[in-house]
């Protein structure tokens, strides 16, 4: 009987996250990205996953994402190519998004900010998932976000990250992990598969490969 009604409700729950992305789909209701960018912060990290997300489409004129970036404060901020980049929102303003995007760059990042750490702290608890972009990782094991589990990023900060968080599971074979709401990828480009990967979970293969083919990448299958 027990495990009748374990069932049953496990059935109930995928019954209602289908419809839940159906309802999305058929009222307009865009998912929301938040971000964040920061000094340091590695272009292609943020851009990647902004460009998949931006460029997936329900349909011929309905995205599915609304995505915007967020920073620290108001001021505009400079890439490690030293590229100005004005955020759209600070942490003190940005709406709660359904996804939150920690690209990498500067490793100290919430340690030198305690409101940004305070702010990936509560968002996060709102969020549906987090996806943490090559040293992104590091931030979101600074916030003990990582303990335990299956995680990846940029090759050469993997034995760095392993001795800072024990418990983690690094792969060194995967370009992504997923671990439920939280998603880590390994480098840098791998961030537009973990991004293709969330649009794949939210609104199926199709939609993500049609997205993958209209960037022309054929690293996702």
């Amino acid at each position: 009987m027990k495990k009748t009604i374990e069932n049953l409700i496990l059935i109930f729950l995928l019954f209602f996250i289908i419809n839940l992305n159906l309802y999305s789909f058929n009222t307009g209701v865009k998912k929301k990205v938040a971000i964040l960018i920061y000094n340091g912060v590695y272009l292609l990290d943020f851009c990647g996953p902004l460009e998949i997300f931006n460029d997936t489409m329900l349909d011929d004129t309905s995205s599915a994402f609304e995505v915007y970036t967020v920073s620290p404060d108001e001021n505009s901020i400079k890439s490690h190519t030293h590229t100005l980049i004005k955020p759209d929102y600070t942490i003190d303003n940005c709406p709660q998004p359904d996804i939150l995007v920690i690209p990498g760059g500067n490793l100290n990042l919430t340690r030198d900010n305690p409101e940004v750490a305070k702010w990936i702290v509560e968002v996060e608890k709102k969020s549906e998932y987090v996806l943490s972009v090559c040293t992104g990782a590091f931030i979101l094991a600074d916030l003990g976000m990582l303990n335990g589990l299956e995680v990846t990023t940029w090759y050469g900060a993997r034995e760095k990250l392993k001795k800072k968080v024990p418990s983690i599971k690094i792969c060194n074979d995967k370009r992504f992990t997923d671990n439920g709401k939280i998603v880590t990828t390994a480098g840098v480009s791998a961030g537009i598969d973990g991004a293709l990967h969330l649009v794949e979970k939210m609104f199926g293969k199709e939609t993500a490969l049609k997205t993958a083919k209209y960037i022309e990448y054929e690293n996702f299958k």
